[in-house]
C-alpha cells in the first residue's frame, strides 16, 4: 500500500479514537437510584352488624297481647358499619305470614273458618290462614334520637297498611328496598357510624280499618284476628356508596 495512504488511514484512526474518547467523556454524569419496595394495595371492607352481631339474628321486634285501637313500639335495633368504607342502608320485607293459632268462639261467630283466611279483597300477599295482617298498619323508621319511640320528624322507611296488596298504596312491596333517603338522612353509614331502626305497629279498630273504608273490603272484623299472629323477615343490607 502506498505510504501516503497508510499515513492518511493512520491519521483517520487516531482521530476516530480521540473523538470516541471525547464523546465518552462528555456523557459521564453523576447518577443515583432508589427503589420503592413492596408496594401494596389492600381491599377495604363493608361489614354491617346488628346489635353488635351478625347472622343468625332472630325475633328482634315483637308486640304481644295486641288489642284493636292500640299502637305499639315494637323495638329498635342498632345498625353499625363495622367496615372501612361507607355504605348505604337497604331495608326489605320478605316472607309475610299470618297464623290462625286456633279458632276462638268470637272468631267463629263472626264467620271465620278453620284453615281459611278471610280476605275480602283477594289480593293479600301473606301466607297462612290468619287475619291479623289485614288489621294492622306498620311504620319502619330510623330512630335518630335512640329513644325507642317513633317521633313525627324521624325518617320513615315505610308507612302504610301491612296486608292489603291491591294497589301500591295498600301494600308492602316485598323483597324490594323500601328506603328512599329523606328528612335530611341519606342512609349512608360511614365507617364506625351507627343508627337505630325501629318498628311501630297500629292495630286498627273496626271503624278505622281500611277494610271498612270501601264496600269491597267489608266482611273482616277484629274478632277474626283474635289470637292470630303476623310474622315477616326484615332483610337489612349495606351497599357500597
Amino acid at each position: 500500500m502506498d505510504t501516503k495512504i497508510k499515513s492518511v488511514l493512520g491519521s483517520v484512526l487516531v482521530i476516530g479514537i480521540v473523538a470516541a474518547m471525547m464523546t465518552a467523556g462528555t456523557q459521564s454524569w453523576y447518577s443515583d437510584t432508589e427503589t420503592s419496595v413492596g408496594n401494596t394495595f389492600t381491599a377495604g371492607t363493608l361489614d354491617l352488624t346488628v346489635n353488635g352481631g351478625d347472622d343468625p339474628i332472630t325475633c328482634l321486634f315483637s308486640a304481644d297481647n295486641m288489642a284493636p285501637g292500640h299502637t305499639y313500639n315494637a323495638g329498635t335495633i342498632t345498625l353499625r358499619n363495622n367496615g372501612s368504607i361507607p355504605g348505604r342502608l337497604t331495608v326489605k320485607v320478605s316472607n309475610p305470614v299470618s297464623h290462625e293459632n286456633g279458632l276462638m268462639e268470637p272468631e267463629i261467630t263472626d264467620g271465620d273458618l278453620p284453615g281459611v283466611e278471610i280476605d275480602p279483597t283477594g289480593y293479600d300477599a301473606n301466607a297462612g290462614d290468619g287475619e291479623l295482617w289485614d288489621e294492622c298498619a306498620m311504620k319502619l323508621y330510623f330512630d335518630m334520637n335512640s329513644d325507642g319511640i317513633m317521633q313525627w320528624n324521624e325518617p320513615l322507611i315505610y308507612d302504610g297498611p301491612t296486608g292489603l296488596d291491591m294497589t301500591a298504596y295498600y301494600s308492602i312491596p316485598l323483597d324490594t328496598n323500601l328506603w328512599t333517603p329523606n328528612h335530611g338522612f341519606d342512609g349512608i353509614l360511614d365507617p364506625g357510624e351507627t343508627v337505630d331502626l325501629g318498628i311501630y305497629i297500629k292495630f286498627f279498630n273496626d271503624q278505622a280499618s281500611p277494610m271498612t273504608s270501601q264496600p269491597q273490603y267489608t266482611g273482616l272484623t277484629n274478632n277474626m284476628a283474635m289470637s292470630d299472629d303476623m310474622q315477616f323477615d326484615l332483610i337489612i343490607g349495606l351497599e357500597q356508596v
